[in-house]
């Protein structure tokens, strides 16, 4: 069914939907949205399913955007978005290296640290269901630090593992940002030449 969402407290956590077909409007709660559907708000189109809650009414479940509105979500999607960044950071690092401005062995590290960090991510995650033992926080800060970081971001979205967690996403990005200003003075004339000085001296 469908219809279009008339009423959101996203404070509260739910609204209500006013089906197409008419009729009385629906209660939906968050919890009855497909799993990765953006927040709603009102006016939004929505495609939903109807059951029957325990004190008899009818509510609004497996709520999610319909018709453009589902194309757009997708499209806007934060997940869909950083796991194109993550997809696109070893095929801009090999324009670089094919243009000349970075040695050809720093695509093989970015290529090897992002494969074995997202080998990583997935097997914390997996401990993490067992109650197994766990990978640390800064092993995994460490790999992205070595050029890992664009396994490490595909991971986060592809198995929803410290996506969420704000104190260790605001150290990941700090590793991301360390990461490419290194790279960026690296690949530069005046930080290769700096960076060739230092090294003679030691």
């Amino acid at each position: 069914m469908r219809g279009r969402i008339a009423v959101w407290k996203d404070d509260r956590g739910f609204g209500f939907i006013n089906p197409d077909s008419g009729g009385e409007r629906l209660f939906f709660h968050v919890s009855g949205m497909v799993r990765g559907a953006s927040r709603p708000s009102v006016g939004d189109n929505v495609s939903y399913d109807v059951t029957t809650a325990s004190d008899g009414k009818a509510r609004a479940v497996n709520v999610r955007p319909a018709g453009l509105d589902a194309v757009s979500g997708v499209l806007i999607s934060k997940r869909v978005l950083l796991s194109v960044v993550a997809l696109s950071a070893i095929p801009v690092l090999w324009w670089f290296v094919a243009a000349g401005e970075f040695p050809a062995f720093l695509l093989w590290v970015f290529a090897g640290m992002s494969a074995v960090t997202f080998v990583l991510y997935g097997l914390d995650k997996w401990a993490a269901k067992r109650e197994a033992q766990r990978t640390s926080e800064n092993t995994l800060h460490f790999c992205a630090l070595l050029g890992g970081w664009p396994g490490a971001l595909l991971a986060q979205q592809v198995f929803r593992h410290k996506s969420s967690k704000r104190p260790f996403q605001l150290n990941f990005w700090f590793t991301v940002v360390l990461n490419c200003g290194v790279l960026g003075v690296a690949g530069s004339t005046t930080g290769a030449a700096f960076i060739g000085k230092i090294l003679e001296i030691l």
